[in-house]
């Protein structure tokens, strides 16, 4: 009977420092790699599409909160005209549809379109990011009701009316808008 090979060939002393020096280079390569990468996520550019969509975002909830609490019977056109224009949190508002009143069951519906722009920025510090241009446009369909509000997003349509929504004549200010005190010419 015969032993079993136990005996192994030792490699030669060249193959042993070939071998060191080849995982001593690829732990270096990996090591730099996911520096580098680590370095560019932390302090290069900003996305500036995630910048806009997060300040739509912003936007729809500010508006939500402007007109939580309508009064009674408020006309959609009287909110769209009053709180769905102009700039909110840095997004341009347009209201483009609206219909209902606050008492009807359904509340009253206005279809938005909120626009940002977010305009390309350097470094100006070290190791502070940039950010770079980017813009998101996102529609939304707000449901007012009386005590409450709520919106959801909707499909943007291909072509937003160029419509303008305008107060009635007989529309009392927007039952969010706080009025300011009139100043007094007397002392």
């Amino acid at each position: 009977m015969s032993a079993p090979y136990t005996s192994r060939e030792q490699p030669s002393k060249a193959v042993r420092v070939l071998r060191v020096t080849v995982a001593i280079v690829m732990a270096t390569l990996i090591f730099v790699g996911v520096g580098a990468v680590t370095f560019m996520h932390a302090f290069g550019p900003r996305d500036g599409e995630s910048i806009a969509h997060a300040r739509v975002d912003m936007a729809a909830r500010e508006l939500q909160r402007r007109v939580n609490q309508p009064g009674p019977g408020v006309d959609a056109q009287t909110l769209a005209a009053a709180e769905f224009i102009g700039t909110v949190g840095g997004a341009d508002v347009h209201a483009y549809s609206w219909r209902g009143s606050t008492s009807d069951p359904d509340g009253a519906r206005i279809d938005v379109r909120l626009r940002v722009s977010v305009q390309p920025q350097p470094s100006r510090e070290l190791f502070q990011p940039g950010v770079a241009a980017g813009s998101a446009t996102e529609c939304f369909r707000f449901h007012v009701r009386q005590g409450r509000s709520s919106y959801r997003p909707i499909e943007c349509p291909a072509s937003i009316p160029s419509s303008t929504p305008t107060l009635p004549a007989s529309a009392a200010p927007s039952p969010s808008a706080t009025p300011l005190p009139i100043p007094s010419a007397t002392p």
